[in-house]
């Protein structure tokens, strides 16, 4: 299979949707193809998890000092995601 995207720089709507349209198709094709493909799943070992939890309680202690709540939902699922953002930006360069 052969795609064709063309990009309108200027149009920054359409970027967006063009990154959103090269993901799918790497989902469901490229990265199908590879055992260690990204995915929702995030392993660590004990050393990296030791690492990460310490940089989510510095995180938690500024953004208390800031007025946030760090003990929220939302605070934990918004600090979750930039690690699986991580994750996944890192075993894509792999690729």
């Amino acid at each position: 299979m052969k795609i064709t995207l063309v990009l309108d720089t200027e149009d920054d709507e359409g970027i967006v949707d063009t990154l959103k349209i090269v993901n799918h198709f790497y989902e469901k094709s490229i990265s199908a193809a590879f055992h260690n493909r990204p995915s929702r799943q995030v392993s660590y070992g004990k050393i990296p998890f030791i690492k990460m939890l310490r940089e989510f309680a510095r995180y938690a202690v500024d953004a208390h000092k800031e007025g946030e709540d760090p003990a929220g939902l939302r605070f934990a699922k918004e600090y979750a995601d930039s690690e699986f953002n991580k994750q996944r930006q890192a075993s894509v360069k792999i690729l």
